[in-house]
């Protein structure tokens, strides 16, 4: 295991070139991420950025979602001239957020190192040069980004903390980079639930590890809660009436949406939107079910939220096989992607063209993907002393349960890759030629 060191070496160099290159390349392909999102992260951050500078009223300023990405987009928007366009403000937020993605591979690389070696954190960061998927999620105004860049922090946070735990700097780091990621994905909530039953486990079973860890983890989580739980109660203060919007009403919202994904088309892998999926059997219920639920509400005067739940609750119970096969088919969902801003008749990369084509590409993405997962799978079945990992592969798992019990689309996992590809460079790093390899590169890449 090797010290950190945050002193600029031939690697950050590398690092920040090759980011360079593959974000030109990414930007000029046929498929993008949506610019914007659903917009609404956009806007919400523009008008606070613009309320900052007084040219806004107060009155506009809300966060009706996550209030993450409302914070991290705007000081970049704020940099922007006063009257700037929403393409103006989308170049702002790209630049800000490709400098915070590199960051991000730099705690990448030096979160491998200390863990296990230069050469497994050279692993790391060349696995998302090979599958770049960092790169086409920060083309977007969304929570992405920030979410993935949050998780690198708390990592980097964990690791100096698991060898120098009396040194507060780890901590801090740590109770940060979790305390963003909630704020930017509030469906990593469950981290904090697993979180305490690992420290329960400690405390049974691992005596050593719970004697020198398990109260740190404790306060952090507490922290971790009590800050979140502050920013969400202060989110809502700003709104108030602003906006009818609110983080409860769009859960039920989405589980409701997560009802009928894979309900009874369990291979149907195409996103959910009208002008991609209009034939869809599962779509068209999830719309009738909606309207049937606006019946009851409108007849019984009941909330919105009160007739969802109500249904969310009946409908696991009347449909037990549904439900389980759709947890398991969201699950490896989750981990797979498709290209859905193309259809394939028209699709084109270069040479490589046509219906044919476009699955090519799919099975070359997914083959890698697939490649990347067994490696931390390996790493899994090799390692004595998970405990030591527990951020590493808890917030794999409070993903996967979060959105195999609601609604499951493979940018939600995406944050987790960080932790998914490190622990899968430890794996692969055991395969004789995939280290040889590493080891021949590492020569040139990494000061010694």
């Amino acid at each position: 295991m090797s010290k950190i060191n945050f002193s600029v070496k031939r690697i950050d160099l590398i690092i920040l070139l090759i980011s360079s290159v593959m974000m030109l390349i990414v930007l000029n392909l046929p498929f993008k991420a949506k610019p914007f999102g659903d917009i609404t992260f956009h806007e919400e951050a523009k008008n606070l950025a613009f309320f900052l500078k007084g040219d806004v009223g107060y009155d506009k300023v809300m966060i009706t979602k996550a209030p993450g990405p409302i914070l991290f987009y705007t000081p970049a928007y704020f940099m922007a001239p006063s009257g700037a366009t929403d393409n103006q403000l989308w170049v702002y937020g790209v630049v800000f957020t490709f400098i915070i993605t590199t960051i991000s591979l730099l705690l990448i690389f030096r979160i491998g190192t200390s863990f296990f070696s230069k050469e497994v954190g050279l692993l790391s960061v060349l696995l998302f040069f090979i599958f770049p998927i960092h790169i086409y999620y920060s083309l977007g105004i969304i929570a992405e980004a920030p979410a993935f860049f949050s998780l690198a922090l708390a990592l980097y946070g964990w690791s100096k903390a698991f060898h120098s735990p009396n040194k507060m700097t780890g901590w801090i780091w740590l109770t940060l980079g979790i305390w963003f990621l909630i704020l930017n994905r509030p469906n990593t909530m469950l981290l904090l639930g697993l979180g305490f039953l690992i420290i329960g486990y400690a405390f049974f079973k691992n005596k050593e590890f719970f004697k020198i860890y398990g109260k740190k983890i404790m306060l952090t989580l507490l922290s971790v809660g009590f800050l979140g739980f502050g920013i969400l109660q202060l989110a809502k203060e700003i709104t108030k009436t602003k906006s009818n919007d609110n983080q409860e009403g769009l859960l039920y919202y989405v589980a409701h949406q997560g009802r009928f994904q894979f309900r009874e088309e369990p291979t149907d892998f195409r996103f959910w939107e009208s002008d991609i999926r209009p034939d869809s059997k599962d779509y068209q219920n999830w719309g009738k079910s909606g309207e049937a639920l606006g019946i009851i509400m409108a007849k019984t005067n009941r909330t919105s939220n009160d007739v969802y739940r109500e249904f969310l609750i009946n409908d696991v119970f009347e449909h037990p096989f549904w439900f389980t096969r759709q947890f398991v088919v969201k699950c490896f969902y989750g981990h797979v992607y498709f290209i859905n801003s193309v259809k394939p008749e028209k699709f084109q990369l270069g040479p490589i063209h046509g219906v044919l084509g476009y699955w090519f590409i799919i099975l070359l993405i997914n083959s890698i993907n697939i490649i990347i997962i067994l490696g931390a799978f390996l790493f899994l079945f090799k390692e004595k002393n998970l405990i030591q990992y527990w951020l590493f592969w808890s917030v794999i798992i409070a993903l996967l349960l979060f959105h195999g019990l609601t609604y499951m689309e493979p940018r939600y996992m995406f944050p987790s890759r960080v932790a998914l590809y490190i622990m899968s460079a430890a794996g692969l790093y055991n395969i004789k030629w995939i280290k040889n390899k590493v080891d021949f590169i590492s020569k040139f890449a990494i000061n010694k």
